[in-house]
């Protein structure tokens, strides 16, 4: 068993490199070019390999924790796996058009979202009853996203510029959550603990007033009332 953790971490390590490597470029690449495209698909492929592995090394420490109240973070850990997974799902999703005969797969598609919602009400009261507020805190941030994510899912997707800005905003979470663990996992080398409120906060902070601004400067390109410019209606199609 403890051979077969081993392999799950160098894979995680390994896909978490690769997505670190990529997710730059498709902010900074013709949106619905190739390169955006082939990039964005790499990153994707990268974040849900990080994601399901790392659910999985969290809840080692759940199982086979050998700290004491390790468990408490795993469980932490795992809540944060399916908050990058359901970002990186929904950002995927998000441009394909909702049609009727696509109902039930929309459906579907609710579940991740439900999921972030009712693990960040378990997490919060959790992290109330542990006296963890960095618990209580990302399981705040999970319930807002999740909620509004589902807005997204049930209105935003009827039009183009709605998929768009929604594709935008959950791959931009996606980069965010990716980052922000990276520089978690190397807080020790900056003499700072991993479950340090300060050290989660201030990334997730910053990075999202940046993806704020990105995404305002995008809706403002759309006319209005009307279609997205070709470049940017490109990656819709």
């Amino acid at each position: 068993m403890a051979l077969v953790f081993r392999i799950v971490l160098g894979i995680h390590i390994i896909a978490g490199a690769s997505a670190l490597l990529v997710f730059w470029i498709p902010l900074v690449t013709r949106k619905g070019g190739r390169t955006h495209r082939r990039a964005g698909w790499a990153y994707v492929t990268a974040a849900a390999i990080v994601a399901v592995t790392g659910i999985a090394s969290a809840a080692r420490l759940v199982v086979y924790h050998q700290r004491p109240h390790a468990w408490r973070g795993g469980i932490f850990l795992v809540y944060v796996g399916l908050f990058a997974a359901e970002s990186a799902l929904l950002g995927v999703r998000a441009l394909r058009p909702q049609t009727r005969a696509g109902s039930v797969q929309n459906a579907v598609d609710l579940v991740p979202s439900l999921l972030l919602v009712a693990g960040g009400v378990a997490l919060g009261v959790f992290g109330v009853s542990q006296a963890q507020i960095l618990f209580v805190l990302f399981a705040a941030l999970g319930v807002v996203q999740g909620g509004m994510h589902l807005r997204s899912w049930l209105t935003h997707r009827k039009n183009r510029e709605g998929r768009l800005l929604a594709h935008m905003s959950a791959m931009g979470t996606s980069c965010i959550t990716t980052l922000t663990a990276f520089i978690v996992v190397n807080a020790p080398r900056l003499g700072m603990r991993r479950f340090d409120p300060r050290l989660w906060a201030v990334p997730i902070v910053v990075l999202t007033v940046g993806l704020a601004i990105l995404r305002r400067h995008y809706a403002k390109r759309f006319p209005q009332g009307g279609a997205p410019p070709e470049s940017i209606d490109h990656a819709v199609g």
